[in-house]
């Protein structure tokens, strides 16, 4: 749900060595997929936004990001310092970092030796009220040129190569981009879905409430949640985005007591690295290697897998140079939760070369000796696919209705014993054929129980239900309909954009964000909110019973946090010897952590 999951990259090259000779790298970042733009007047309000800063240049450069949204893309933040200082040591960086806590965020940045001559800690999304975006909001990083006095953005974006000569034009550029408000920006987006809640009219049970503190240790800080917070049997996990790793906390004398941090091991680190060990501690040192965690699922009652995203690097030698290319290598790591130990890596072989299908392994299951993940066509609205790519391909233009004739799957399979795939499920739906949107809402959640299975898209509210050998054999539950939905026509003057996309953002406002099943019931998290990002303070969240022998839905309003609270870091389902219910994970004004337990 959060920004990780749509930044998903084929690769992510950094070379130092392409021939730049030629191209207009301005050019090519102001029309990249991603953009930004200066709203227009708001002149004033970016004067006063760096005024905060002291800056003293009349031209200053900047870095605007949200720390571990996208781990790969901050390997730009060294290495844009690096190059704008090697252009010319008067060169001034400012790094805007956009985090709800500036004293986290700080530590973050210095823990990760973020350099820069400036910096604004933007606790309130005040970027928000400058610059517009032609997608949900600020995805990935982006770099700016500023004129602090007159509140001028000068140009920006998200650069195609890092190099010396981009650097250049960079510098150099003197013509304003015109000021641009993006569609998503002409609307009240939240209070569009406040009104929809609103009409949804389901009365608020009377919650049973239960508080039960969450207790870290010296030198361990919890930040921000990234998936969904997850409690099994007493043990509480989820992956803590700061800390980059799943934080494990066993419930003991009344609390859950932290044990431990789990991150990828040496080994593991190293698995899909082939280059030599020399070479590897350079590129450590230069901040251009990553490990991602991603989500975590306990496997029984003793193991926890972890979906991982590893370093895969490789070099080639061009002339008397060698180049490094960057992949990301997917990955399932083991721990046992009693005594830390690691197990075997599954490694799925997503086969990046040759298949026609972009795997999504940041929600995955283990079930029937096979990883599940989901799966997309590579097409629209992923990265580095233009009109030119795919107009006209009937199995991969979402912009034409024969692409909803053709065989479009969102999960598959991969055998644990040799990581090959075996097998494609599922569909789009209609509303996804009828708005024209392909695979831009796709959310994957997956549960099963004994020998049953069950997948679906949270975007449309079906779920199927089938057995481990009869896959093409289901039933489906209908949490909340979707496909009688009467939504604007396709506007095809946007086909193509990012921008397209969010046209039909209320459209797709319920989102089912997580599952458990048991003989009886199905249990669901449902989200009521924008789609495509998390707000735990103005989304909304119900609770869904599904009876699986009639498809009948009961849903249950979850509360908000109290206004005497701090913040929601999320909300999950408590697992509990086949018994299941929500719980909202809570941070409280005074700095402590509770998980907020409710039972009807």
């Amino acid at each position: 749900m959060k920004i990780r999951q749509i930044l998903a990259l084929l690769f992510f090259m950094f070379c130092t060595t392409i021939f730049a000779q030629g191209r207009d790298y301005i050019n090519e970042m102001e029309q990249n997929d991603l953009q930004i733009r200066q709203k227009p007047n708001t002149e004033g309000l970016l004067s006063d936004y760096l005024h905060s800063a002291n800056i003293k240049e009349d031209t200053i450069f900047a870095i605007l990001y949200s720390p571990a949204e996208c781990f790969r893309c901050e390997a730009a933040i060294p290495a844009f310092y690096d190059k704008l200082k090697r252009n010319n040591p008067n060169n001034k960086l400012l790094l805007i970092t956009a985090y709800g806590d500036s004293k986290t965020a700080s530590w973050y940045n210095s823990k990760n030796n973020y350099k820069a001559d400036y910096y604004i800690y933007d606790t309130k999304s005040v970027y928000s009220n400058i610059f517009s975006f032609n997608s949900e909001g600020m995805y990935g990083l982006y770099i700016l040129k500023l004129v602090p006095k007159e509140g001028v953005f000068v140009t920006g974006g998200q650069y195609t190569v890092l190099g010396a000569e981009f650097v250049k034009q960079l510098v150099l550029c003197k013509k304003r981009i015109a000021p641009h408000m993006y569609e998503l920006d002409k609307k009240d987006s939240y209070k569009e879905v406040a009104d929809q809640i609103a009409v949804i009219n389901v009365p608020m049970p009377k919650w049973k409430q239960t508080d039960i503190e969450v207790n870290t240790k010296d030198g361990v800080e919890i930040s921000s949640i990234y998936d969904i917070p997850k409690i099994e049997n007493g043990h509480l996990f989820f992956n803590d985005m700061l800390n980059n790793g799943i934080m494990l906390f066993n419930k003991e004398n009344g609390l859950f007591k932290f044990k431990r941090l789990f991150q990828a091991d040496e080994a593991e680190k190293k698995k899909f690295v082939s280059v030599p060990d020399k070479d590897f501690r350079n590129l450590v040192k230069q901040g251009q290697v990553f490990y991602i965690a991603l989500s975590a699922n306990m496997l029984d009652s003793s193991h926890i897998g972890i979906s991982y995203s590893l370093p895969k690097i490789l070099r080639e030698k061009v002339g008397n140079e060698w180049n490094f290319s960057f992949y990301n290598a997917p990955a399932v790591l083991i721990r046992d939760i009693n005594n830390y130990t690691s197990g075997k890596m599954i490694s799925p072989d997503f086969d990046l070369e040759h298949s026609k299908y972009f795997y999504l392994h940041f929600v995955f299951d283990l079930f029937n000796n096979k990883l599940w993940t989901g799966s997309e066509k590579l097409t629209w609205p992923m990265d580095g696919f233009e009109k030119e790519d795919i107009v006209g391909q009937k199995d991969l233009d979402p912009f034409n209705g024969s692409f909803y004739k053709t065989f479009n799957p969102i999960i598959a399979s991969f055998r644990i014993n040799d990581g090959k795939c075996d097998g494609h499920y599922g569909k789009l739906e209609r509303i996804q054929e009828n708005s024209r949107t392909g695979y831009y809402y796709l959310n994957n959640v997956f549960a099963h129980e004994g020998k049953t299975f069950l997948y679906g898209n949270g975007y449309t509210g079906k779920l199927y239900v089938t057995d481990s050998l009869h896959l093409d054999k289901y039933k489906v539950y209908m949490v909340f309909d979707t496909d009688t939905v009467p939504m604007i026509a396709p506007d095809s003057t946007k086909f193509y954009t990012h921008e397209y996309g969010n046209l039909y953002s209320s459209y797709f406002t319920k989102c089912i964000t997580t599952v458990k099943m048991d003989k009886r019931n199905i249990y669901c998290l449902l989200k009521h909110g924008m789609p495509r990002t998390d707000n735990f303070q103005k989304d909304r969240y119900s609770f869904v019973i599904v009876n699986r022998k009639n498809g009948k839905t009961k849903e249950y309003p979850l509360p908000s946090v109290a206004p005497t609270e701090y913040k929601c870091l999320g909300y999950g389902i408590n697992a509990q010897e086949k018994h299941f219910n929500p719980f909202m994970f809570v941070k409280k004004e005074d700095g402590k952590y509770i998980i907020r337990m409710l039972e009807i």
